[in-house]
């Protein structure tokens, strides 16, 4: 009789005892804080170890990839996106940048803008920045120098000096005013300006610009002719 009462007391404590641990655990559970969680990007590991201890996270480094946005050594990514919530003690995992792909760059002088921007897309590549230069001696629109030149390594960024064509060359209107029509097209003609005729007659009675006017090659000259005599 006293061996039963033995085992009933015993297995009565022991489910008293497991109940008070369960309640216990589960209240430590249920009362782990969210936190939400940190924008590790471009961050060091010293910075992302500092920030995540004072949230009572973990970090773990998964892997390295090439990056030309994140300096190398710094974070570029992260398994849980900032913001989120998570309950303290989480693990974040994040990916190492090694900075930009570096490799031999392709020539693209002498080609044009557009060539040479399909060129670059086939390498990934970007085209950061076109920057337009007058050239006598170069066509427009034609690639005349390149940053990284093709003697360098560089990252996946470049920048393509293009010509704009030849220097304008700029002169004082000529005077139109009174002269015949004739005379008019031929002084336009040798100075490579583009003459606008308006109304009909011999003669010039305005013009735009005015006479003395800077302009340059391949600018429009309006006249306007006098009404021809019947």
């Amino acid at each position: 009789m006293k061996a039963l009462i033995r085992i009933f007391v015993f297995f009565f404590i022991f489910s008293v005892v497991t109940v008070i641990t369960g309640y216990i655990t589960f209240g430590i559970l249920t009362s782990s804080k969210n936190i939400v969680v940190p924008d590790l990007k471009g961050k060091s590991l010293l910075e992302a170890n500092s920030i995540l201890g004072g949230a009572k996270l973990y970090l773990k480094i998964e892997g390295e990839d090439y990056s030309s946005d994140t300096t190398s050594g710094h974070i570029m990514k992260q398994n849980i996106p900032a913001g989120n919530k998570i309950k303290e003690g989480r693990t974040i995992s994040v990916v190492m940048s090694k900075g930009p792909r570096f490799q031999s760059m392709s020539d693209l002088r002498g080609l044009t803008l557009q060539k040479a921007q399909e060129e670059a897309s086939s390498m990934r590549l970007k085209i950061t920045k076109v920057i337009e230069i007058n050239a006598d001696s170069v066509e427009k629109n034609v690639v005349i120098g390149q940053k990284p030149s093709p003697e360098e390594k560089g990252g996946n960024d470049m920048t393509l000096i293009v010509s704009k064509g030849k220097f304008p060359v700029t002169y004082y209107c000529p005077d139109f005013m009174g002269k015949d029509s004739g005379y008019a097209e031929k002084i336009a003609e040798s100075l490579g300006l583009v003459l606008n005729v308006v109304g009909t007659g011999g003669k010039v009675i305005s013009q735009s610009p005015l006479p003395d006017s800077l302009i340059k090659k391949g600018d429009i000259v309006n006249i306007k002719l006098s009404v021809a005599e019947e």
